[in-house]
């Protein structure tokens, strides 16, 4: 029984500790929120008020401003790109045969002109198999005249010409013409025909052995060396054309739209003196899907001109009147700018004419207006300048 009592007592106990700790609490924050409402307003702002709900206060200082002037303005629009050569061409090798030292012209930044023998092989064997070819064929041509002088002698004396026009060493001129269907019979039944085709075809394998320049360059790149021993098909060189090159530009469809073969354009470089006149020479019909830009291909003239070069032009359209020039970033979302008119920020809508590169042409403001180009986190459009 004893026992019993004491529990009790202790319940008793916890239960009016717990009912004292809810009161003081609640006392406690009933007399924060009661100074809190006492507390005066220090800023003496209106809360109603742009400035005063933000605590953005400006003046005339920190503004940027550009005064509107308009007038009638040609559209221009960026085109730039890269010079590269109009002709670059990779060498092989179509035979076989030794590099020889004393014609050797593949050495890499080396110079050379249309023509120029760039590279010969040693050709000694096959030369010596070309002229036993061609000294079988003149023994067919000696073996058949006394027949062709009996049957066809209207014709005896132009192939004795020709027989005796024979030089060692020398390409086969031209056969005579024959003037019956007899002769002719008569000639290509004695293999004169696939003879010499033949030996014209090994005479043309014999050029082949010396690799000449197809237009006047540089070499930028070579993979063989005197004496090497080369294969056909084997890669020799890469050779670029250092007279004539392109430029590889870019423009958006309206441009390209506008431009046209033979329309010029005058480029410059940031890191190089002078112009560069670039002439349209082709239109690729093809969107980069990656730049949304058309490929557009200029015939670049003038001196100083290297491979590589970054060039910069504008292609001018038609002028547009009465137009100003915003930059872009100071339009809003709605299409207004932010003047400012009798120390108040106000905002006007704008026509929006033409988007240029970083620029935009528009309509709708007047002269002298005042445009600030300041970027605000704020909604400033009614705020009052501070003097």
């Amino acid at each position: 029984m004893k026992m019993k009592n004491q529990k009790t007592r202790a319940t008793i106990l916890i239960i009016l500790g717990v009912i004292v700790s809810i009161g003081l609490i609640s006392y406690r924050f009933n007399e924060a929120n009661a100074a809190q409402e006492e507390e005066p307003n220090t800023t003496g702002q209106n809360p109603n008020s742009t400035s005063e709900k933000t605590g953005f206060v400006l003046t005339k200082d920190d503004l940027n401003l550009i005064e509107v002037k308009r007038a009638d303005k040609p559209v221009e629009w960026p085109i730039s790109g890269r010079v590269v050569p109009k002709n670059t061409t990779e060498l092989f090798s179509e035979v076989q045969g030794k590099v020889l030292s004393e014609r050797f012209m593949l050495n890499e930044g080396l110079t050379f002109d249309q023509g120029q023998v760039l590279l010969q092989l040693d050709a000694t064997e096959f030369s010596l198999q070309l002229e036993a070819q061609r000294s079988a064929f003149l023994n067919i041509l000696t073996g058949m005249m006394p027949d062709l002088k009996a049957d066809y002698p209207d014709n005896y004396e132009q192939w004795l010409g020709y027989i005796q026009d024979y030089r060692s060493g020398q390409s086969l001129a031209p056969l005579p013409e024959t003037k019956s269907e007899g002769e002719k019979y008569f000639v290509t039944t004695n293999q004169v025909y696939s003879t010499y085709y033949n030996i014209k075809a090994s005479e043309e394998r014999l050029s082949k052995f010396a690799i000449r320049a197809p237009y006047s360059g540089i070499v930028t790149r070579a993979t063989v060396d005197k004496g090497s021993l080369v294969s056909p098909g084997q890669m020799l060189a890469t050779i670029i054309n250092n007279r004539s090159f392109e430029l590889e530009g870019a423009a958006s469809l309206e441009v390209a739209n506008k431009l046209k073969q033979g329309d010029q354009i005058v480029f410059r470089s940031n890191e190089a003196q002078g112009e560069w006149v670039g002439t349209v020479a082709r239109i690729n019909d093809i969107i980069d899907p990656k730049t949304q830009n058309i490929p557009i291909y200029f015939e670049i003239t003038g001196a100083n001109l290297r491979a590589g070069m970054y060039l910069e032009g504008a292609y001018t359209g038609e002028s547009l009147e009465r137009v100003f020039a915003i930059p872009s970033s100071v339009l809003t979302r709605d299409e207004k700018v932010l003047l400012l008119e009798e120390n108040t920020i106000t905002g006007k809508e704008v026509e929006l004419v033409e988007f240029m590169q970083d620029t935009i042409l528009v309509r709708g403001l007047e002269d002298d207006a005042v445009i600030i180009t300041n970027q605000f986190n704020v909604p400033v459009e009614g705020l009052k300048i501070a003097q």
